[in-house]
């Protein structure tokens, strides 16, 4: 599992009669990824906080970026 960070579109938290682009930390499988690149699925899922799945629709993700930790030295 790498760590990404997946921006959505999601109703606004503020205003539930809206929608807005909303950001998430999530885990996926390198399977999963390749699965979003190469099919035509619906729906997509993703583990988040402590384990739980964060199924989202395709027509919902505006993106998918990789996260890598590092050091600043």
């Amino acid at each position: 599992m790498e760590k990404y960070g997946l921006t959505y579109w999601g109703y606004d938290p503020d205003d539930k009669s809206a929608t807005r682009l909303l950001y998430k930390d999530v885990l996926a499988s390198q399977e999963m990824v390749n699965t979003m690149l190469t099919s035509d699925k619906p729906f997509y899922k993703f583990i988040i906080g402590d384990g739980e799945d964060f199924i989202l629709a395709k027509d919902c993700i505006h993106s998918l970026t990789r996260v890598i930790d590092w050091e600043v030295r």
